[in-house]
């Protein structure tokens, strides 16, 4: 039985079905006016911190929409923790944007999701901005959109999918993926108790 298991954790169709649910769109039709990219995580330390692989995945993906859309692009991510002289996460993803001629506008504050969704709210409707396109990864797309709709944005999911094809081919890098779905579905019940 555990050899089962084992086996159906390392099939990325099996690995799909475990991904949180999206949550439902409001049913008129949304048209986003900027891109939202979340940073994700940093690596190194001092003053040799660097965006992470995902980060930098993330951005791309940005960066693509929103040169295709013609939108302005926001990145949002504090890292943790910010000490005198250390760039914010969004700096450092801003840092590897130069030369793609977009809009480009930095949350420098948050330390989580909440507070991704919270202060990018917040610069948003200062620029009468209440749809977006919010890039992040599918694993964590459920929590990321939900934070977002509570702080009063709406979403439209652009997720950066990270498991392998073909689907029915056991991979390695889908086995990796099950450590985060289960942080992500902990996650989302501790956003539940703490509302």
């Amino acid at each position: 039985l555990l050899v089962l298991v084992l086996v159906a954790g390392t099939l990325p169709a099996i690995v799909r079905q475990l991904y949180p649910p999206l949550p439902l769109r409001s049913p008129r039709e949304a048209t986003p006016r900027c891109v939202v990219v979340l940073g994700g995580g940093l690596v190194g330390r001092g003053r040799q911190r660097r965006s992470s692989r995902m980060g930098l995945r993330r951005l791309a993906r940005a960066l693509q929409e929103a040169r295709q859309r013609q939108l302005p692009l926001l990145i949002s991510g504090g890292g943790r923790p910010l000490t005198e002289g250390q760039a914010s996460e969004a700096r450092l993803l801003a840092d590897a944007s130069e030369g793609y001629g977009l809009t480009i506008w930095l949350e420098e504050r948050s330390r989580n999701t909440r507070e991704n969704a919270r202060n990018s709210a917040a610069l948003l409707q200062r620029k009468g901005i209440d749809q977006v396109l919010l890039v992040t990864d599918r694993a964590h797309m459920t929590r990321a959109m939900l934070s977002f709709q509570r702080a009063g944005i709406e979403v439209i999911a652009a997720p950066v999918e990270r498991l392998p094809s073909p689907a029915w081919m056991p991979s390695a890098g889908a086995l990796l993926l099950l450590p985060e779905i289960w942080y992500e579905w902990l996650a989302l019940l501790w956003y539940e108790i703490r509302g």
